[in-house]
């Protein structure tokens, strides 16, 4: 991660900046939240991020997108039987 992307929460930990916030919305996301985003980072993203599965990935639920989504008043993505 870049240096100047990130703040310190701790001695021995760094979190990108808006993050740590009640509302976060990492600084690295650009676009618009329910509509199309990106990491401007993706190469060099966070392990968190990096360790994050999107919502039906590889056909499994994630419960922490949805609760994502729910932050900024956007339904669970529903999976779609073809």
């Amino acid at each position: 991660m870049p240096d100047e992307l990130v703040e310190s929460i701790s001695a021995s930990r760094v979190a990108m900046i808006g993050t740590d916030c009640k509302s976060p919305r990492c600084v690295a996301l650009v676009g618009e939240v329910g509509v199309k985003v990106s990491c401007s980072i993706y190469e060099q993203r966070a392990t968190t991020c990096r360790e994050f599965d999107p919502v039906w990935a590889d056909g499994e639920h994630n419960s922490h997108c949805d609760a994502a989504r729910a932050a900024f008043g956007l339904p669970p993505v529903v999976l779609v039987a073809a």
